[in-house]
């Protein structure tokens, strides 16, 4: 049974593992739960207020419909178990201790996703580097002479 309101999954659109492996989920999602949103879109970003770009450039993002926020390696084992021919894959996931290995290896990938997969264009609005851990600079302002 389809629910009327998937969860929204948020991703990284201008990284190539990111897209890569959201399009895996797609393939798996037969029953249409999840919907797949890029981070990057100003659209997404208005409908999601409480998510920051910078926590959604850290971590993937999975909003229940029930408005209940998963990160990391919680998102990712969240969205297998919603996924039925993966759910014994988020199952695994529940095992206890699991979380404690999952949750630095995804810290680890997400860091270095750029590396593992690469860009999808030159991020020229700074969105890269928070993703890399960089600081980000201000844009600068114009002196007017005032």
């Amino acid at each position: 049974m389809t629910q009327s309101t998937p969860y929204a999954l948020l991703y990284d659109g201008r990284c190539r593992f990111c897209t890569s492996q959201s399009e895996n989920i797609a393939r798996y999602d037969d029953e249409h739960k999840i919907a797949l949103l890029d981070l990057n879109d100003p659209a997404v970003r208005a409908r999601f207020p409480q998510i920051t770009p910078e926590d959604a450039q850290r971590e993937m993002h999975l909003v229940a419909p029930d408005g209940t926020i998963y990160r990391g390696a919680a998102a990712v084992r969240q969205a297998l178990l919603l996924l039925p021919a993966l759910r014994g894959l988020g199952e695994l996931m529940r095992i206890p201790g699991i979380m404690n290995i999952a949750n630095p290896v995804y810290a680890f990938v997400a860091r270095n996703r750029y590396l593992l997969g690469g860009r999808t264009d030159t991020c020229d609005d700074g969105t890269c580097d928070i993703a890399l851990g960089r600081p980000t600079q201000p844009p600068l302002e114009k002196n007017t002479g005032q």
